[in-house]
């Protein structure tokens, strides 16, 4: 069978594969929060003509139903289909992602008074040519010299196995590239070769970002970003690790991220001209479950009580091992991890941040498909991972969407009438509202009078912009002939959910320690969300503590940042060890008191209006 598309593109069909696995096969990526289950009514398409069988509608309204409206992933074909994908189900690359500013890197690594160490060190080496009275092996020529420079390395087989032809076709002088933490020889190069280069990799749940690093003068030179690709396998670190696991299936989110690391390095290659055996070393800095995904460590045991990862701290394995497009004996050193849930990507925030080296107090908080917190200073540092969800990058909410061209991101209510002023990112029609849009959307809702103190929608019939749909009251933002862009009760009462778990998240870790919000000196808000927040209204929100604005510092993607440290210096690759081993990790679900916190953060501000002064003088 055959699914013909509206441009004139068809692809194959089996009768036992539903629509999302046959887009999936050719390459064709559907927005699926749920990873294909049907529960998050994201993979939308509209059958033109032809018979199908759909197993479950989720979420789909009548009015969606009946224009023909199906998800991809309950449907199956029963005869040649033709199908419309609407826009905004597809996946579209080009997220509005949050990259450091790379121009201060160089000046943020200087600060740190280290002495530049790559992964890789070079040793100049001149060695007398063999004679029929200097007849030793070739091998044990280069030992005597070493062993005159007080130096013992390891050799593997395939280093050995290229040893006699690398020593005469470079005349006995070379370079000798090692590998300081275990003391192996890894490969030879000659006197004359080119700088190196080295990749700084941050592998987000969301995006994948590459900094290509000149090794000679710590330069960023190229700058490349895609989405992970594995999200077509589901939003979140739990679905995932669910495909992983129930369907056998590790391999292919192994691939799907290496994949997506090659395809932004192979086009770096021909944009800055150089070979990939220029790039000789790298750094990998994710969560907890997408280190363990890419080198295809089993993750099942991170998702189940008493969530034990398989390692918090990796080998240096190699490229050839890792499957990059690199040097295949570049070493890659991973960040470590602390938890099942807190990861090399938060280590990395702190030394990013220089928080474990300050006397103040600070609070980091990322932001992104789930919220990591850490609390402390150069004496201490706890943190804590919060089940807030995917929703701020649009998984669980009916019209919910990442930052791309179409998003809502702002939004201003006029109180008279409730309607809303939009800003779309690209200045376009809208077709969803994205993260920051949503913490603007229910601030605004709050403050003019839409939802009550416990997030409820007041119903008002002078409104036009308050309705009555199937699943209850539901808050209109956009409406066209193809579909009205709204937010519902659901909807709602996700993202407060969200916001109360970050916001109890840091009120429990704070207790533990017993500091109180007065007591922080700076908020480090992290992720590639994060720089799109508006604080005011996240305070509004009580997602942020009430705070003054001027001690809120965005950082962007601290991620990728302490990859490009640790990349440059073995110093901030011991002191990323450092951090990873002090660090104490609160795990939430198992303190009674955590609950408690929860569900007083379940209102807008808060419970306790008293922690929320600034947002009470608004409302007075």
């Amino acid at each position: 069978m055959k699914i013909t598309f509206v441009d004139g593109k068809s692809i194959e069909i089996t009768k036992n594969e539903t629509l999302y696995e046959a887009f999936l096969r050719t390459g064709i990526y559907l927005s699926a929060s749920c990873g294909g289950a049907g529960t998050c009514g994201k993979c939308k398409v509209r059958i033109i003509e032809g018979k199908y069988e759909c197993k479950n509608y989720g979420k789909l309204s009548y009015k969606d139903i009946e224009k023909g409206i199906v998800l991809a992933c309950q449907t199956y074909a029963l005869s040649n289909l033709k199908v419309e994908i609407l826009k905004e189900s597809k996946l579209t690359i080009g997220d509005k992602i949050a990259l450091s500013y790379t121009k201060k890197l160089k000046e943020l690594f200087l600060s740190y008074n280290v002495k530049i160490s790559p992964l890789i060190e070079k040793l100049n080496v001149e060695l007398p040519q063999p004679t029929i009275d200097d007849n030793i092996s070739d091998l044990q020529r280069l030992n005597r010299y070493l062993e005159e420079k007080d130096l013992k390395f390891m050799f593997q087989r395939k280093f050995l196995k290229n040893l006699s032809d690398d020593l005469r076709k470079n005349n006995w002088q070379f370079n000798l590239c090692w590998q300081k933490d275990n003391m192996e020889a890894l490969y030879i190069e000659p006197l004359n070769s080119k700088k190196d280069y080295g990749i700084a990799i941050d592998i987000g749940t969301t995006t994948i970002v590459v900094y290509l690093v000149d090794l000679s003068n710590i330069q960023v030179i190229d700058v490349g970003s895609t989405y992970n690709s594995q999200i077509r396998y589901g939003d979140d670190v739990i679905t995932r690790i669910i495909y992983a696991t129930e369907n056998g299936k590790l391999k292919d989110l192994r691939y799907a991220v290496v994949s997506d690391i090659n395809d932004i390095l192979d086009n770096m290659f021909r944009r800055i001209k150089i070979e990939p055996s220029a790039v000789t070393s790298a750094v990998i800095s994710g969560n907890t479950t997408m280190t363990h995904l890419f080198w295809e460590l089993n993750p099942a045991y991170i998702r189940e009580e008493p969530y034990i990862p398989t390692a918090n701290i990796f080998p240096i394995w190699k490229a050839s091992e890792a499957g990059l497009h690199i040097h295949p004996e570049a070493p890659v050193y991973t960040i470590p991890c602390v938890a099942s849930y807190v990861g090399g990507d938060i280590v990395s925030g702190v030394i990013a941040t220089k928080i474990h080296r300050k006397p103040e107090i600070s609070l980091f908080i990322d932001i992104g498909t789930n919220g990591e917190i850490v609390i402390g200073n150069n004496e201490l540092l706890v943190t804590a991972a919060c089940s807030a969800g995917p929703c701020f990058e649009g998984g669980g909410i009916k019209c919910g969407m990442r930052a791309i061209e179409g998003a809502i991101e702002l939004i201003e209510i006029i109180p008279e009438t409730f309607e809303p002023k939009l800003k779309v990112i690209g200045n376009t029609n809208p077709i969803g509202i994205c993260g920051s849009g949503m913490i603007s959307a229910v601030s605004e809702m709050f403050l003019k009078g839409v939802i009550d103190q416990k997030g409820k929608i007041i119903k008002n019939s002078n409104s036009n912009y308050i309705k009555e749909a199937e699943e209850g009251l539901e808050y209109l933002l956009f409406s066209s002939s193809d579909r009205d862009i709204v937010l519902t009760q659901v909807d709602i009462d996700n993202l407060i959910r969200a916001k109360g778990a970050i916001y109890a998240g840091i009120s429990l870790l704070l207790k533990e320690l017993g500091f109180t919000y007065e007591m922080i000196d700076k908020v480090y808000i992290a992720g590639g969300f994060g720089n799109y927040i508006d604080i005011k209204k996240a305070i509004i929100m009580g997602m942020l503590p009430d705070l003054p604005e001027d001690k809120f510092q965005f950082v962007g993607n601290t991620s990728v940042l302490g990859a490009y440290l640790c990349l440059l210096s073995e110093e901030l690759r011991k002191e990323a060890e450092k951090v990873s081993s002090m660090m104490t990790y609160i795990e939430l679900s198992i303190k009674s008191n955590y609950m408690d916190e929860f569900m007083s953060a379940l209102f807008l501000p808060h419970t306790d209006t008293n922690q929320f002064p600034s947002v009470m003088s608004f409302l007075s």
